[in-house]
C-alpha cells in the first residue's frame, strides 16, 4: 500500500486554523499580511504568528508560512526581517515563488525549509531537480498536470510533491497570468487577483460575434478528487492540498473532516475505499460551482468549465410550480430545507435566505424531500425555476461546534507514570506519542498513611483528569509502597506541573536561535557603457527578414509551436540573420511538459550546431536543459524577475541578460539594470495567460471526444463587458494564449528608458505580419539612433505605428 500523504488545509484567519486543526489536518498553511498570495485574506500579523504556531505544534500539525509572491526591492528588507521571525518562531517551512527571494533564504537562512509554491510555475522533471539543486524540500506542482505525468515525476525525483486536491482552480497556469494587473493594475503575483476568470465575456469569430452556452467563457469548476483519491496517493505525493484561504471557517471544517475521513478509509482498507452519497453531497453543500478532476484524469475538454455559473451553485432542492396574489412562491422541494438557509435561483441570477417557510398554510422550520412548501421571497421568480440551496444552517452550525467547543477535539495521546516511595519525592513522568518525556519530582515527600490510604483508584481519578487539555492519556503505570498517602492537592499539582512542561516541550523543540542580521542590498556592479541594443521576437521567415533589414541587433525566432522548425527553417533562419550581421536566438516555450522536453532539446541542438547564438529560456526545465550545453542564455519574461536578488541569481547561473518583469515601474527597472544586462519589452501583444485547455475547442469543437479544431482556419477574440477584445491563440498543443486588447508600445518613451540606463531593447513582433514588423522595428531603430546621435530628426511616433495601445506598466505599476 503507498504511504498516506499529508492533509493540508488552508487557514485565512484563526477560526479557520481551528476548524482544519480539529478536523484532522495534519498541516496548515496560512499567510502573514503583506508578503501571501491572498492577500484579501485575513492573513495573521507577526505578533500573531508565534501564538498561531504554538497552537498547531502543540496538537502535533505543521505550519507552512506563504510568502508566495514576487518581491520588490523597496519590500526586501522587510521581507528579511518577517523571514527571520518565522525561522525562529519554529514554522516547519514557507512557501515561495520569487526565485530571488529562494536564494536569499538559501543564503542567509538554510535552517528554514522552502517549498516551491504553485506560483512558480513547475510542471517539469527538470523544474523539480533545479529547485532540488537550490536546497528545496517540496515542490507544489501546477494543477495542469495528469497523474501520469506526476507519477513521471515522481519516479525520476528526489523532492517531495505537493498536489491541489478540493476547491477553486485558476484557469491560467499559476505565476503566468497578467490578466488582473494590465486591466486594472491588481498583480495576480502579488496577492491582488481581480478575478477576470470570473467575469463575462462573449466570442468573436473573425470579427463577428458567435453565441455560445454562457458567457463566462473562463471560468472553471472547482476541482473534487474524493473519489479519485486512491489514484493520487498510488502517484506517489507527499502531500494532498485543499485550497481555501478565502473561505469560511465551517467550509475549511467540513471539507478537511471527509477527507480526513476518506484518507482514514483508505488507510484501512485500500481495495474497499468509496465515497458515500451523503459525503459528496456535504462537499457539494459547502462549497461549488460544478466539480471536475480538472486535469489529473487527463485533458477535460468540457468537464473543466462552467458557463454559466461563477460562483457557488449549491445543491438542488426544488423547483417554482407557483406564485400566490400575496408574493408566496410554491415550491416542491427534491431535498430538505430549512428556514435560515440560503436559496438561489437557476434562472434568475438571485438568492437570499429563507426567513418564513408555510406548509398547508402553518408555519414550519423544516421541510423534507416531496413536500411542497410555500416561500415568501423578496425577489420575483418564474415557474420551472430551478431552486438552489447555497448554504445549510444545520450543517453549518453543525462544522461550527466541531471548532468551538470548550474541549478540544484534537488530543495527543500520553503513558503516565507515578512512582510514589516512602520518604521520598512524589515523580511523575509523562510521555507523548511523539516520544517527548517529562519528568516531575514534587517537593511532597510520600507519607504513611494516618487514617485513610491513597489507593491506586485514587491516583488513576486525579491523573487521569485531562479533559480540558490537548492530551489523552492511554495507560497510567503507578509505581507505590503501600499504605501511602497523598494530597489530591500534590497529586493535581504534580499532573498540572507535568501537563504544562510537556506542551511547552512540544512547541519549544521547533524553535530556531540564530544570529540576527540586518538586510541591505549588495553594491551596484559598474555602470552601464555601451550602445542600446534592439532585440525582436519573430516565428516566420518573413518577420525576420524584416526585422534584420531594418537594423535588428538580436533575433529571437520561435514561439510556442517549437515544432514547426525544421533543420531546414533554422539553416535558412540563420543565414538571413548572419547575412544582416545579427545575432540569433532560439525562442523556447514556457510551458514544456516532460514528453516535450526531449524533441526541444534535440531542436536546441540542431540550432546551435546550425550556428545559433543561444536559447531565450522561459521556465527553470529549460534554463538546466540547456546549462550543459554551455551556450549563451537570455531569460524570458516568463519567469518574473521582479528584484535585484532575481537577476543576480540568473546571472550568476551564467546568463547572458535577463527580461524583466513587465509589471514592473521604469524607476524599478532602472534600480535593477545595475545588477546585471537587463532587458524590456517595449512593444507588441503582451501575453495575459496561458491556459492548458483550448477555449474554442471547449465550445465550438463538437461534442465528440475529438475536437474538430476550429481555430485551424479562424481567428478568436474574447470581448468584456467595457467592449475590449482580447485576442485568443491556440497553439500545436491545444493551449490557449490570451493576449492584451492593447499593443504594449514605448516608443515616445526610448530616451527616458537610455537616461534609466537600459542598453537592451525587445520588440514582441511574432503576432505581426511582415509590413508592420518592418514599420515598428525601423521606428524603434531610429528613435534609439537618433536619441544617441542627440539629433533633433522627424521621427513616428505611437499613434503611427499602433492604433490602440498601452504603456503597461512602466509608469503606473502595481499593487
Amino acid at each position: 500500500m503507498s504511504p498516506i500523504p499529508e492533509l493540508l488545509a488552508p487557514a485565512g484567519d484563526m477560526l479557520s486554523l481551528k476548524a482544519a486543526v480539529e478536523n484532522g489536518a495534519d498541516a496548515v498553511y496560512l499567510g502573514v499580511k503583506k508578503l501571501s498570495a491572498r492577500a484579501y485574506a485575513s492573513n495573521f500579523s507577526l505578533d500573531e504568528l508565534e501564538q498561531v504556531i504554538d497552537y498547531a505544534h502543540l496538537r502535533g500539525v505543521k505550519v507552512y508560512i506563504t510568502v508566495n509572491t514576487l518581491i520588490k526591492d523597496a519590500e526586501f528588507a522587510e521581507a528579511a526581517r518577517t523571514l527571520q521571525s518565522i525561522a525562529a518562531y519554529g514554522a516547519d517551512a514557507v512557501i515561495v515563488q520569487d526565485i530571488g527571494l529562494l536564494s536569499f533564504l538559501r543564503e542567509f537562512l538554510p535552517e528554514l525549509p522552502v517549498h516551491a509554491s504553485t506560483q512558480m510555475t513547475v510542471h517539469n522533471t527538470e523544474s523539480v531537480c533545479s529547485l532540488e539543486g537550490l536546497g528545496v524540500k517540496r515542490v507544489v506542482l501546477a494543477r495542469e498536470l495528469s497523474l501520469e505525468a506526476i507519477r513521471s515525476i515522481r519516479d525520476h525525483t528526489q523532492a517531495e510533491l505537493e498536489v491541489f486536491i478540493h476547491g477553486a482552480l485558476c484557469i491560467c497556469y499559476s505565476g503566468q497570468c497578467l490578466f488582473s494587473s494590465m486591466i486594472g493594475g491588481r498583480s495576480g503575483n502579488r496577492g491582488y487577483c481581480a478575478q477576470p476568470c470570473r467575469k463575462q465575456y462573449s466570442l468573436k469569430k473573425n470579427g463577428e460575434e458567435v453565441n455560445v452556452k454562457g458567457n463566462f467563457l473562463l471560468s472553471p469548476k472547482d476541482l473534487n478528487t474524493a473519489e479519485i483519491l486512491p489514484k493520487i496517493i498510488e502517484a506517489g505525493v507527499s502531500s494532498l492540498k485543499i485550497e481555501g484561504r478565502m473561505k469560511r471557517p465551517e467550509y475549511v471544517a467540513g471539507v478537511v473532516s471527509i477527507y480526513r475521513r476518506l484518507l482514514d478509509r483508505y488507510a484501512t482498507d485500500p481495495a474497499g475505499y468509496f465515497v458515500s452519497e451523503e459525503e459528496l453531497i456535504t462537499l457539494e453543500q459547502l462549497f461549488n460551482r460544478g466539480f471536475t478532476h480538472a486535469y489529473l484524469s487527463g485533458k477535460p475538454r468540457f468537464e473543466l468549465m462552467d458557463h454559466d455559473v461563477p460562483y457557488n451553485r449549491g445543491v438542488l432542492v426544488g423547483t417554482v410550480i407557483g406564485r400566490s396574489s400575496r408574493g408566496y412562491v410554491s415550491l416542491k422541494l427534491s431535498g430538505s430545507l430549512n428556514v435560515g438557509d440560503g436559496i438561489g435561483f437557476s434562472s434568475e441570477g438571485t438568492g437570499e435566505n429563507v426567513t418564513r417557510m408555510f406548509y398547508k398554510g402553518k408555519p414550519i422550520n423544516t421541510a423534507g424531500k416531496g413536500m411542497v412548501v410555500d416561500l415568501l421571497l423578496s425577489n420575483p421568480v418564474s415557474a420551472d425555476t430551478q431552486v438552489y440551496r447555497t448554504s445549510d444552517v444545520s450543517l453549518l452550525k453543525s462544522m461550527e461546534r466541531s471548532f468551538t467547543s470548550q474541549t478540544p477535539v484534537r488530543k495527543v495521546s500520553v503513558r503516565l507514570k507515578l512512582t510514589a516511595v516512602k520518604g521520598k519525592h512524589l515523580e511523575m513522568s509523562l510521555e507523548d506519542s511523539d516520544n517527548n518525556v517529562v519528568r516531575m519530582d514534587s517537593e511532597y515527600i510520600v507519607q504513611a498513611y494516618q487514617k485513610n490510604p491513597t489507593t491506586k483508584i485514587d491516583v488513576e481519578k486525579q491523573l487521569l483528569k485531562l479533559g480540558a487539555t490537548v492530551f489523552y492519556p492511554v495507560s497510567l503505570e503507578v509505581r507505590s509502597d503501600p499504605d501511602i498517602f497523598i494530597p489530591i492537592k500534590e497529586l493535581n499539582n504534580i499532573r498540572n506541573s507535568a501537563v504544562l512542561e510537556m506542551g511547552k516541550i512540544r512547541t519549544r523543540k521547533w524553535k530556531r536561535t540564530f544570529e540576527e542580521f540586518i538586510f541591505s542590498p549588495p553594491t551596484y556592479r559598474e555602470e552601464k557603457t555601451g550602445k542600446p541594443l534592439l532585440s525582436v521576437s519573430v516565428n516566420t521567415l518573413d518577420g525576420l527578414l524584416c526585422a534584420a533589414d531594418e537594423g535588428a541587433d538580436m533575433i529571437y525566432f520561435g514561439d510556442e509551436d517549437f515544432r514547426s522548425h525544421t533543420k531546414t527553417t533554422l539553416k535558412e533562419a540563420y543565414d538571413i540573420a548572419f547575412r544582416a550581421g545579427c545575432r540569433i536566438y532560439l525562442t523556447t516555450p514556457s510551458i514544456v511538459w516532460d514528453k516535450e522536453m526531449d524533441e526541444l532539446y534535440l531542436l536546441i541542438r540542431e540550432a546551435l550546431k546550425i550556428g545559433f547564438c543561444g536559447v531565450l529560456v522561459g521556465n527553470l526545465g529549460v534554463l538546466r536543459a540547456v546549462q550543459q550545453l554551455g551556450c549563451n542564455i537570455i531569460i524570458d519574461c516568463s519567469l518574473n524577475v521582479f528584484n535585484h536578488r532575481s537577476v543576480s541569481f540568473f546571472h550568476s547561473a551564467g546568463t547572458e541578460a535577463v527580461t524583466l518583469s513587465p509589471e514592473l515601474k521604469l524607476e524599478q527597472v532602472s534600480s535593477l539594470s545595475r545588477y546585471g544586462t537587463v532587458e524590456c519589452v517595449v512593444h507588441g501583444n503582451l501575453k495575459l495567460m496561458v491556459i492548458e485547455n483550448c477555449i474554442v475547442g471547449s465550445l465550438l469543437g463538437g461534442e465528440n471526444d475529438a475536437c474538430c479544431m476550429p481555430c485551424r482556419d479562424n481567428t478568436y477574440a474574447m470581448k468584456d463587458e467595457k467592449g475590449f477584445e482580447f485576442p485568443l491563440l491556440m497553439d500545436e498543443r491545444c493551449r490557449t494564449h490570451i493576449f492584451n486588447s492593447r499593443e504594449l508600445c514605448l516608443l515616445d518613451d526610448v530616451a527616458n528608458f537610455i537616461k534609466a540606463d537600459i542598453l537592451r531593447f525587445r520588440i514582441d513582433a511574432r503576432y505581426m505580419d511582415a509590413q508592420k514588423v518592418r514599420l515598428v522595428v525601423s521606428a524603434y531603430k531610429k528613435r534609439i539612433d537618433q536619441c544617441i546621435s542627440k539629433q533633433a530628426v522627424p521621427h513616428l511616433s505611437c499613434r503611427d505605428i499602433s492604433d490602440k495601445y498601452t504603456k503597461g506598466h512602466y509608469f503606473r505599476g502595481v499593487l
